[in-house]
């Protein structure tokens, strides 16, 4: 697979993701929303990544990107909303937080993953000149 149809991928998968986490959220069921919400976000941040012609394989890898990127756009809300997605993450395994802080969080994270895939389009119009 081709770098511009594994960021496709990449970019639907996240996409996907939040889809389905709003579904768990409308379901009463915080613990797999939040996995998915940690899953576009990751999907998300690979996406923009590859991009840029750099290819994430694991969980540090995407939180030094993270941070990089962070300070390369000046905005601090996509490394917060990493921080969330992250938390929510952890979630999925102890399962602590209630429907009301996943919902709560899960708008920062939406906002971060429509941030990100925007940003795609401007870099893969650099490949194309």
């Amino acid at each position: 697979m081709d770098a511009k149809a594994k960021v496709e991928k990449y970019a639907s998968q996240s996409l996907r993701y939040l889809k389905n986490a709003s579904k768990f959220i409308d379901a009463g069921n915080s613990d797999k929303a939040s996995e998915f919400l940690w899953g576009s976000m990751a999907e998300a941040l690979k996406a923009l990544a590859l991009s840029k012609g750099i290819l994430l394989k694991n969980h540090r890898q995407i939180w030094n990107y993270v941070e990089s990127l962070t300070k390369e756009l000046e905005d601090k809300s996509i490394y917060d909303a990493f921080v969330h997605a992250n938390f929510l993450h952890t979630n999925f395994y102890e399962a602590e937080l209630e429907l009301k802080d996943v919902r709560r969080l899960a708008e920062d994270v939406r906002v971060a993953v429509v941030k990100l895939l925007n940003l795609i389009s401007q870099e893969t119009s650099k490949w194309i000149g």
